[in-house]
């Protein structure tokens, strides 16, 4: 039986093995409710760059979530 669990180690098994070779940032939004993002830049063992964004809040009361944006 597949767990939501699963689908989010399945999206971020391409980072194993890779690098962070930078930080990454979302930039400032249209909406000023809105927060600036965080996370980083993996180079993969592929050869690809991915941004892993980080999306959880301050208060930690939960596993949080991520945003994974593939540069090409």
């Amino acid at each position: 039986m597949s767990s939501s669990i699963d689908f989010y180690l399945k999206q971020l098994a391409p980072l194993v093995g890779g690098t962070i070779t930078a930080l990454a940032r979302s930039g400032a939004s249209d909406d000023p409710l809105d927060e600036e993002l965080y996370g980083f830049v993996v180079k993969c063992r592929d050869g690809k760059e991915r941004t892993l964004i980080l999306l959880s809040d301050d208060e930690g009361n939960g596993p949080g979530s991520f945003m994974f944006n593939e540069d090409a």
